[in-house]
This record gives C-alpha cells, sequence and structure tokens, in this order.
C-alpha cells in the first residue's frame, strides 16, 4: 500500500510542481511589474525579481536537456564549413532544446543574482537587471525555438506562456531603470 501511494504521489503531486503553469506565473510577473507604479520602489522590485525568478525556474525545469553526445554532434556540425550541414542543424530539434537550455539558465542565474542581493548598491543593482533583458530580447526568437522543439504551439499564450516580455521589457528600461538612477542620484 505504501508503494502504491508513493507511486501516486510521484505520478500526480510531482509533475504538478515541476510544470507550474506558466500562465499563472506570466500573470505574476505581469502583476508585480506594476505598470502603473511609478517610481517603482525597491520592495516593488524585490517582487518583480521574486516573480520573474519563479517563472524562469518554472521553465527551466520544463526543457528537457540534450545527451552530451547531442551536444558533441550539434558542435561538430556548427563548425562545419558546409552550409547546407550548418542550416539543418540549425534547423533541428536539438539545437533548439540547447538554446532553449542555455537561455534559460541565464535567466535563472540573472534573476538569482537579484534576489541574493537585496542590498546591491543601485548601480549595481541596475546592472544586473540590464542583464535579464536578455531574457526578453525577442519573444518571436523564443515561440520558434520552442515549437522548433516540439515543446509549444507557437504561441504567446500556449503551453510556455509570455504573454508578459513586453511589459517587462517596458518596465525594466522605463520607470524601474528611472527610478533607480534617481535613487543614485539622491544618494549622493
Amino acid at each position: 500500500m505504501k508503494m502504491l501511494l508513493a507511486f501516486v504521489a510521484a505520478v500526480v503531486i510531482v509533475p504538478s510542481t515541476a510544470t507550474a503553469s506558466t500562465k499563472e506565473l506570466d500573470t505574476a510577473v505581469m502583476q508585480a511589474a506594476h505598470f502603473s507604479i511609478q517610481p517603482m520602489p525597491k520592495a516593488a522590485r524585490a517582487e518583480l525579481a521574486t516573480a520573474a525568478l519563479a517563472y524562469w525556474k518554472s521553465f527551466d525545469s520544463r526543457i528537457p536537456r540534450n545527451a552530451p553526445s547531442v551536444d558533441e554532434w550539434l558542435n561538430k556540425e556548427l563548425s562545419s564549413n558546409d552550409s547546407v550541414r550548418v542550416s539543418r542543424v540549425l534547423n533541428a530539434p536539438e539545437y533548439a532544446l540547447r538554446d532553449l537550455a542555455e537561455l534559460s539558465e541565464e535567466c535563472v542565474n540573472s534573476f538569482d543574482l537579484i534576489v541574493q542581493h537585496p542590498a546591491a548598491p543601485v548601480l549595481t543593482e541596475l546592472y544586473l537587471w540590464t542583464k535579464t533583458l536578455r531574457c526578453y530580447r525577442s519573444s518571436s526568437g523564443l515561440l520558434n525555438n520552442l515549437q522548433q522543439a516540439g515543446l509549444s504551439d507557437g504561441r504567446y499564450d500556449g503551453p510556455f506562456s509570455i504573454q508578459h516580455f513586453t511589459v517587462y521589457h517596458d518596465t525594466v528600461t522605463g520607470y524601474l531603470a528611472n527610478t533607480i538612477i534617481d535613487e543614485a542620484q539622491n544618494a549622493k
């Protein structure tokens, strides 16, 4: 009986936490962006960093990783002088998975730095926020990779919901950055 309960827990409970709805986490990031709050105080920025970290951790946990032998094959094909081979590998699901894994790991690390260093000097904080913009550089490219890897239907509200991307980018490059600059000038 204990084995049956453990099996049920592994099949029912664990996957639901490992694959938390990116739609819910996507919405949480949009709400944490406090699009109407100007300026954006440190507590609101911490809330945004925490919500984005949860989003990217969930995203990252849902990206399968290539076997080392597949990554070796990708590197070999990408270093070829044969444009047909390079083109073929760039359109392979394995390449999309590697690109997605690299991006999601970088995003988790970037947001984790902000969350773990709440007392960072203001210009350091601004630099850390700027680094997170790579996570949002191309929503269409991200959707293309997700679709190429067979993980999404290519929609912004699909299995990997990315509706917060535009709001996030505008928030960081707008009033979040402006608030940090104002804080730096007021600290002088």
